[in-house]
Parts: C-alpha cells; structure tokens; sequence
C-alpha cells in the first residue's frame, strides 16, 4: 500500500479496527477514512453503496462485527446472525462495485467445526458441525469467508480472509456477560479484589483450550497481509498455542494480585473443547506473533487501570430511546378522548393491591413525588398494549425472562438483567417470549397515571384508561408474591428477593452517609428514584428515573451526591 493510498478500517471504534487505525498511523498512512456507526450504517446496504462511491476507498479493513462471549452468542442469536451477514454483505458487494484493490475480512476461530480435536487448519472449514453456542454468528462469517473467496473466483478480486482466535488489548470492553472471556475475567476479578469477595465464579469447567492474541498482534498480521500477495486467499492468524480457561485465570488473578479463591460453575456452558489455531500458512509467508499471554494480559491489565482513572472503560450502556417522527403522528392520530383521563374509579392510594390485568398483574412497589416503581408479571405469550406516556420516562429493567421490547425506532431483546429506558411520548410495547412468564420493573418518572396513550391492544382496551378499583384484589396478596418499600428518613437498606430476581432499596439522607455505607456492586442494574449520582468532576452519572449497568458506575468513580438520594438495585437470577 503507498502511504498516500485511501484506506477505509470498518469498524475502528472497536478493539480490532483501532488498533489497525493506530498501527496505519504509527507506519505513516496519511489517508484513513474512518465512520461513526451513527454517521454510517453499515447495514444499510444503500448507505454503504453511497459511501464506497463517494468516498472511494483503495483497501479496505473490514473489522466492524456484532461480537460477544458465550452468553451473548447463545442469548442475542438473531442479533449476530442479522447483523454481521448485512454489514458484511454490504460492504464486500460495494468493495466489488467500486473496485477497491484489496479488501480483509476478519472472521474468528468460531467458523470451524466443533469437534475437530486439534489445531484447526484452514482446509478445516464446513468439515462438521458447528458448536452451537455460537452457531448464528459463525454461519455469518462462514458466509462472509466464502463470499470473499466467490467473487475472487467469478471476478478476480483480490479479497482475503483472516481467522482471528480469542483478541484482547487495550481499549476493550469490559463486561460480565457480553464480552469475550478474557476482559470479562479481569474485570470479574479486579471487582473481586477491590470488594474484598472470598471467591470468584467461571462459567465451565475451565478445561476449555483456546488461544489468545493480542490485538497489537493481529494488526500488524492484517498489514502484512494487505502488503504482500499470498498463494492462499484465507489465513489463520493465532498466537500458535493453546491455553485452558482455567490457566488464563490463574495467570489473570496473578496479574491483578486477587489472592481469594476460584470457583467453576459447571451448570453454566463453557463453549467448545478446543479452538486453536494452525498458523503454519502464516509463518511460512514470514510472520510470527511477538506477544507472550502474560505479557499482552499485563499491558491489557495497565491500560484497564488507566481507563479507570480517566473514567473511560468501556461497557454495553443502558439504552435511552427517544421519540421519533412516527411517534408524534400516532399521538396526532389518536382519539383525544383517552389522553390525560382515568375513565373509572381510582383509589386513593395504589399500595396494597394487586392490579388484574388480560396479560397478567401488577402492583406498586415504591413511590414517591419523584417517581413510581411497578412490578409486572406477564405470562406465557401475552404482550403489554402499544402504548405511550406523554408526561412521563419509564426505565423497564427485566428481572426474570425473556422479553422483546419494541417501540417505532428500535426493537429490543431482553434477558433477565437487561433494560432499556423509554422516553416521555415514545410508544412502546413488551412482549414475552418465555415459557415461565416475565417479571419486570416498570419505572415511570413522575409518578401519575393521567397520562396513558393506548394506540393498540390485543385486549380491546385502545379507549380505557388505566384499570379501576373493580379490577384491583386487596386480599391474598402473598399469592401474588406482594411486596412494597417506603421512604425512611435516614440511611436505610432493604430487600426483597425471590428465586427469580431481587429488588434492594437503599436511601441516603446526606453525601457522608452515601460516603459511609455506598459501595457499587460486581452485579445488577442501578436506577435513581430520588436524587443524582455524581462523579468526581461533579457531571451527573445517574439521573432520577434513569438506569445503569453496575459496570458504569464502577467506571465512573469518585460517586457522590448533593441531598437526599434513593437507589434502586435490581439482580436477575437468570444470569
């Protein structure tokens, strides 16, 4: 490649593509065009089309991909089988159009069979099944592999692929349950170390072998592709050994300095026997890794110390979804007459009882001038109305089960421990997708009741208000599983917990009592239901109403308030 040459790395906010991004920069590549995923949506097969024409890149890095460890593979299949085939697609048929030199695939060690028992090689591939944790995400990428290697055969493209193994580095995520293994575990056991905790708990047995590269690693393997011609359109990129789950934890606590105890889980999965890669295609081109395991986790684990400090780990967010265009014309099409009215009786006072509802129930479990919290429970099948709050956010945090929340601009799965918050005016709907049922928070800042938009209704209720006295039970609560929290004046923490999820209310009367008794928990979600979180330079973390993975504020640092602040936790069991 000339160093004046127009270079496009797809996916450069993420751990693999900045590091491509820093390694051009570092050798002197003066032209790297790079996109926001709000500036570019590579799934937009039009949108791509449009940028490759105007933008006319000469080589292109494809390292953009929906990617996850094995909780997120197995939980969110739709997501990476949907996902990764557009993205890819797309810009591999524009590279074509526009008659890019040379383009680079990145695909992973997922792509070959599940039970070969040795070092994969290339010729590996479509040789048996897949392991079917990850079985969507790797179809993706087999198709994306095999589209590389057609238009090179129909069209003479110069298109290669590189197989990646399990990559880390600075400027991860760092994340419980989505990301891949070896950050999840340096943060489960920096959580673990800073927390004083006895144990630590890992998914399997930790006899799983995988190999592990450092991303710094693969950039300079994926230049050296692009700068070289190979007889082969397809080559492994590894570390060339193999490294059980249980070893990479031994050398990850050692690094960290965690001196409590490690725990296996074996009712959770632990992915496939072996991935390792066969790199002898690479080291016969004349290129070798450099970056030892115990090495590259030590670099890994300074860049996380530092991202701490400056408050810049990087975590899957809470998503806030606002209105849209489509959400304005319903509320302008909607009869007035079921806006801002409660057409039957209400009580004075929603605690101690049990709404009935055609999905389901629900009952008010805390509430204040600020905010009302309500638990829902919706069995198999039934799905919430398409509705809306004019006045009103609503954080909906799912404590058990799984759900698909949707509103006009977005469409979301949820797991136990998921959420998303919803803007005042944005309709939206809950549907179950379950076999036991689905128990969620329903969150709504301020608390009132006035404001019900029903557009559509599986039950027929599109012109009723909110339920009235007539369907609300005072009696037999516990059958319900009835429970409330109320509002003490001074420090306070209680709890409410189930086979399913818990539910801890804690309140703060001043910052010396948040100072004193505060302490961020490795697990849950966090939402504010009086008061601000604040962070050291004083910018406002948690908001009232708004919800945040523990990661966020773990991230954050430095937390204090400025008056009396009530936080809300939940934990799902499911996770």
């Amino acid at each position: 490649m000339n160093k004046n040459a127009r270079i496009y790395v797809a996916g450069h906010t993420g751990l693999i593509g900045s590091s491509i991004v820093r390694t051009l920069e570092k050798q002197g590549y003066t032209s790297v065009i790079t996109r926001e995923h709000a500036e570019l949506d590579l799934c937009d097969q039009g949108k791509t089309r449009t940028f490759f024409e105007c933008e006319r890149p000469e080589y292109v890095f494809f390292a953009a991909a929906r990617i996850g460890g094995v909780f997120a593979n197995d939980s969110y299949r739709a997501d990476f089988i949907y996902e990764n085939l557009a993205m890819q697609t797309s810009a591999i048929h524009s590279a074509f159009l526009c008659e890019v030199k040379k383009f680079l695939f990145l695909a992973s060690a997922d792509v070959y069979p599940a039970a070969v028992g040795r070092p994969f090689k290339e010729e590996d591939l479509l040789n048996g099944p897949l392991e079917s944790t990850c079985e969507p995400y790797a179809i993706a990428k087999i198709a994306g592999i095999k589209m590389c290697e057609s238009y090179n055969r129909q069209y003479g493209t110069d298109f290669v692929v590189a197989v990646a193994p399990n990559v880390y580095g600075p400027r991860q995520r760092y994340d419980f349950l989505n990301a891949q293994v070896l950050p999840s575990l340096i943060k489960k056991f920096h959580e673990a170390k800073s927390a004083e905790l006895p144990e630590v708990a890992i998914w399997g047995t930790g006899i799983p072998v995988r190999d592990f590269l450092f991303v710094d690693d693969l950039s300079d393997a994926c230049l050296f592709l692009m700068n070289g011609r190979t007889t082969h359109y397809m080559m492994n990129i590894g570390s060339g050994e193999g490294y059980p789950i249980g070893d990479l934890a031994a050398i990850i606590k050692k690094v960290v300095g965690y001196t409590g105890a490690v725990r296996f889980d074996t009712s959770k999965p632990g992915g496939a026997a072996m991935k390792l890669l066969d790199i002898s295609r690479m080291k016969a081109s004349g290129w070798s890794p450099r970056t030892s395991l115990e090495e590259g986790i030590r670099a890994t684990y300074g860049s996380f110390l530092h991202e701490l400090e400056k408050r810049e780990v990087r975590t899957y967010r809470i998503s806030h979804i606002g209105p849209c265009e489509k959400d304005s014309v319903a509320l302008a099409a909607s009869p007035a007459s079921h806006q801002g009215t409660l057409a039957v009786e209400q009580p004075d006072s929603y605690r101690g009882r049990v709404v009935l509802k055609p999905w389901g129930y629900e009952f008010l479990v805390f509430e204040n001038d600020v905010i009302a919290v309500w638990l829902l429970f919706l069995s198999k099948g039934n799905a919430t109305s398409m509705h809306s709050h004019l006045e009103k956010k609503t954080s909906l945090i799912n404590l058990s089960g799984k759900a698909m929340s949707n509103t006009f601009s977005s469409r979301h799965y949820l797991d136990g421990g998921d959420a998303v918050v919803v803007g005042k005016g944005v309709f939206h709907s809950t549907k179950v997708l379950s076999e036991n049922g689905l128990f969620l928070l329903e969150i709504e800042t301020p608390p009132r009741k006035t404001d019900l938009v029903r557009l559509s209704d599986n039950y027929g209720r599109e012109l009723s208000g909110y339920e009235g006295i007539s369907e609300m039970v005072t009696a037999n609560l516990e059958s319900f599983g009835y429970f409330d929290f109320d509002e003490s004046k001074a420090y306070s923490s209680k709890t409410h917990e189930t086979d399913r999820f818990s539910v801890t209310i804690e309140v703060f009367a001043t910052d010396e009592e948040f100072t004193r008794n505060f302490a961020v928990s490795p697990q849950g979600l966090y939402t504010s239901c009086r008061g601000a979180l604040y962070d050291g330079d004083g910018a406002m973390i948690l908001a009232p109403g708004d919800t945040q993975k523990c990661e966020a504020l773990s991230a954050a640092g430095a937390l204090h308030i400025k008056g009396k602040t009530i936080l809300l936790r939940t934990v799902s069991r499911d996770k």
